[in-house]
């Protein structure tokens, strides 16, 4: 394909496999509570829309088989510090990057390449750090970089004026996830998801994706 201006990538599940340590960091909460683990694949389900989020839809599935009840807030607020501590610490403990990353960030290394997470920006910039592909991104912006994260449209905003971009700007979003599939459509951006990370295909092609891939590759000619 014709080279964008700009592509924006999610990190978990599109540049990088975490969910290991995602899910190690959860249990470790969990443990210390005296829950019952929660299994990857649940885990897998959960990713994309934050930390805080995760913890949520975590403690409902591990706490949902003893009452219906709603969540006590407190409960939440420890297991999210307490799993935000030990992961912070445990990154990179079996986390990987997927075959095809650094090929592609260097194919495109002249386009503007940012990363738009919804996982804590220094958790991401840490993480780019380690794996010596930080200087590839003009920009990361986490989920706390501002008061909102993806999909909101003033993430794109924010984008737009910290780039100096113009309205018009030929981007394109490459996530794994429904928010990066929505916020790829509210910044009007061409959206392409990949098969490979936490969300089935289905709800990709659901949410409207422009394009599905298998691999990081077929940017080159999707």
């Amino acid at each position: 394909m014709k080279k964008p201006e700009l592509i924006c990538y999610d990190f978990d599940g599109t540049l990088c496999n975490t969910l290991p340590d995602i899910a190690a960091s959860m249990n470790v909460a969990f443990k210390r509570h005296g829950f019952d683990e929660i299994p990857e694949e649940r885990v897998r389900d959960f990713i994309g829309s934050g930390i805080s989020k995760l913890v949520e839809r975590s403690v409902f599935y591990v706490l949902s088989k003893y009452s219906n009840g709603p969540l006590d807030p407190e409960i939440l607020k420890e297991v999210g510090n307490e799993m935000a501590t030990y992961y912070n610490a445990h990154l990179m403990d079996r986390s990987h990057l997927y075959n095809d990353t650094i090929e592609i960030l260097k194919h495109f290394s002249g386009v503007h390449q940012i990363i738009v997470s919804n996982k804590p920006e220094e958790m991401v910039n840490k993480m780019l750090k380690h794996y010596k592909i930080d200087h590839y991104f003009a920009l990361v912006v986490g989920g706390d970089t501002i008061d909102v994260c993806k999909p909101d449209l003033k993430v794109w905003e924010y984008i737009m004026t910290t780039m100096n971009f113009s309205e018009k700007i030929d981007g394109i979003m490459v996530g794994d996830s429904l928010p990066d599939v929505q916020f790829g459509k509210v910044a009007k951006l061409k959206t392409i998801a990949v098969s490979y990370g936490y969300n089935d295909v289905p709800v990709l092609k659901t949410a409207g994706a422009d394009h599905i891939i298998d691999t990081l590759i077929e940017l080159k000619t999707v």
